[in-house]
């Protein structure tokens, strides 16, 4: 899919939670392939590391600051995206919280309902609502998808430990988001999947022994993408291409 589309002109790519980990690596690495990309998070504008990516592709980079969680912000972000560009043919919502408080995990007995609301708003809700606000630019798109960043914690066929209640069950809502908005989407001619990108080290807490660094994940989910086919729309697939079970 992406491949295809870069035959013509560059490929128009919005990546949420861009600033950093994932998002930041697939801003790099997009970027180096000759795409435009629109990197978006709650505190853009101020990363050092989209401003020397700016420096290095000039117009080629957009760095917009965007609260997924907040209704105005996103309101104001699509207009601004729509004033930018007259198409979109790749979202990949990579924004994602571990937990509402951003501290880690609650313990069973521990549990918050403010911070268990937000991790689902962030997780799980905010891609979904993303996604409807762009849908007439991605209509534009050449052969255009939505890809979501979920995790191997949302499957439920491999849950095997306790705890992590509103990042499991974010990542388990998200997957069901996508299943149905590759339904909603499928005569719109729009692909919808959900990758997972390994156990990548990140910012994020308890990545510290992850085996995996970002920039292998990232080019796999890269090549993921590139062959992506309508068929494929409601998949949930690895950084490698492969099944993962629901």
């Amino acid at each position: 899919m992406v491949a295809e589309a870069m035959k013509g002109e560059p490929l128009r790519v919005l990546v949420t939670g861009g600033s950093r980990g994932i998002g930041l690596e697939f801003t790099r690495q997009l970027l180096a392939r000759g795409s435009r990309v629109i990197a978006a998070s709650r505190r853009a504008g101020a990363s050092e590391d989209l401003r020397t990516l700016a420096a290095e592709h000039g117009s080629r980079l957009r760095v917009l600051d965007l609260d997924v969680a907040a209704p105005g912000s996103r309101a104001r972000f699509v207009d601004l995206v729509a004033e930018g560009t007259p198409a979109i043919d790749l979202l990949i919502n990579g924004a994602g919280i571990i937990s509402g408080g951003e501290d880690g995990f609650r313990a069973f007995g521990d549990l918050d309902q403010e911070s268990l609301s937000r991790t689902f708003l962030v997780n799980a809700i905010a891609p979904l609502l993303l996604t409807e606000g762009l849908v007439t630019l991605l209509e534009r798109g050449v052969r255009p998808a939505v890809v979501n960043i979920s995790s191997d914690s949302g499957s439920i066929t491999q849950q095997r430990f306790p705890g992590g209640y509103g990042y499991c069950a974010s990542k388990t809502a998200l997957n069901m988001i996508t299943k149905t908005l590759s339904v909603e989407l499928r005569d719109r001619g729009i692909i919808a999947v959900v990758l997972h990108p390994g156990w990548v080290k990140t910012t994020m807490a308890y990545t510290e022994k992850a085996p995996l660094e970002s920039a292998e994940s990232i080019a796999g989910m890269l090549r993921v993408i590139d062959g992506l086919r309508p068929e494929d729309s409601g998949r949930f697939l690895d950084w490698r291409g492969e099944e993962m079970p629901w």
